[in-house]
């Protein structure tokens, strides 16, 4: 699978230098997702909403027609924001993003490519030229592993590239790590109605123009979840699609010709556009030992978890965190750690920090007797902390965990 990954990643990556350093289609002259010719890009875009004033403050080149639709709209953007383009390209929905954040603001774009990397990097010159703002940066990445510390990004946008990654979950899992609590998501994508035909999913065109990666429209929402995004909203735009065959794109032209008589590519793709929120504080889920939609990483929640898990005692819990901290990559050493805090957290004694919770609480005497007391007792009996518990009078220096 992870061979198949790279090559997958490799065609794209080759398609995409293509239209790079050519400036056009990898298909033809028309309005495609895998580009067009610069007339062609305009129409397209125009047709998905971008306004004229937007693509007149654009760099020459920017625009290569490889939307599927209008993130900016959707993001909201306010001034200020700092917000990260997945898939930047020629840098044009990073450009018209940066407008909106204003100076106190950052538009940032990532891309796997080094020729539209080169080619944005360039474009960026005339863009601070034309708009007196230096608020934009390009870095060289994968989607899924993007070079964006966590928790420092306001917004995420993308523009039909999710679609060609061949690990889309991880590209989830990685907007939810990079987002601010708070943080939302605005992406157009390409997404299935339905599955598409093996015959289509054979044409390397379609894999690079954005088709044969696409997933079903529930999957997508799924994934989100799954990363800990909530209020997920989904919008299919099928106007898209049909466009694109009313304009005879020759990819598209290409599937009409494998599907089954009497179907058309809208029957099957859509544009969606995905609006989602990263929780402001932790959620945690119920279901057994896992939690879900905690505001931390991945990596930062299993560590808090493991140790959590020693504090309760929880040998199920322990030993499903445990795996899946080894699951992403977290060293021993890191383990250790979180469960040496957790250590120091357990020997406070149980009927103390009983006693602090009754008067916190206002609530009567807890039915302390009920409840094992393993690092101290009252006796004073072998073993155990003598005088920890005997009294309220907080911290000795003999036990300062008390």
């Amino acid at each position: 699978m992870e061979t198949n990954a790279d090559r997958i990643r490799e065609r794209v990556r080759e398609g995409y230098g293509t239209i790079a350093v050519t400036g056009g289609s990898c298909c033809a002259s028309t309005p495609t997702c895998c580009g067009s010719s610069p007339a062609a890009a305009e129409e397209l875009v125009k047709h998905i909403g971008y306004s004229a004033e937007e693509l007149a403050a654009l760099p020459e080149g920017a625009n290569m027609g490889l939307s599927c639709g209008n993130p900016n709209a959707l993001a909201a953007l306010q001034p200020g924001e700092v917000v990260l383009d997945l898939g930047a390209g020629g840098g044009f929905d990073v450009f018209i993003a940066s407008r909106n954040v204003g100076p106190t603001g950052r538009a940032i774009g990532v891309d796997m490519t080094p020729e539209m990397l080169a080619k944005a990097r360039r474009n960026l010159h005339t863009y601070r030229d034309r708009s007196g703002l230096d608020n934009v940066e390009f870095r060289l990445g994968e989607i899924e592993h993007l070079p964006v510390p966590d928790h420092s990004v306001d917004v995420v946008i993308s523009n039909c590239v999710i679609n060609l990654s061949p690990d889309k979950p991880q590209v989830w899992r990685e907007i939810f790590r990079v987002l601010k609590p708070g943080g939302r998501v605005a992406v157009s994508d390409l997404a299935l109605l339905k599955p598409l035909p093996a015959e289509v999913l054979t044409l390397v065109e379609a894999l690079v123009g954005c088709v044969a990666g696409a997933v079903l429209v529930g999957d997508t929402e799924r994934m989100a979840r799954e990363a800990g995004l909530t209020d997920v909203v989904l919008n299919a735009k099928p106007q898209y699609v049909e466009a694109m065959t009313g304009f005879e794109d020759p990819l598209y032209q290409k599937i009409v010709a494998q599907l089954p008589a009497g179907t058309k590519p809208s029957d099957y793709l859509v544009s969606l556009e995905v609006q989602a929120l990263k929780p402001a504080t932790a959620v945690v889920g119920s279901q057994g030992c896992k939690a879900e939609g905690s505001m931390f990483s991945p990596a930062v929640g299993e560590l808090v978890a493991i140790g959590a898990a020693v504090a309760a005692n929880c040998e199920p819990c322990l030993k499903y965190h445990y795996d899946k901290a080894n699951q992403l990559g977290l060293s021993k050493a890191e383990m250790a750690h979180a469960v040496s805090i957790a250590a120091g957290v357990k020997t406070a004694p149980h009927r103390a920090i009983l006693r602090l919770a009754d008067r916190l609480t206002g609530h009567g005497p807890s039915q302390s007797d009920m409840l094992s007391a393993p690092c101290c007792s009252d006796s004073g009996e072998a073993g155990a902390s003598s005088g920890c518990c005997s009294d309220d009078s907080g911290p000795t220096a003999a036990h300062p965990g008390c």
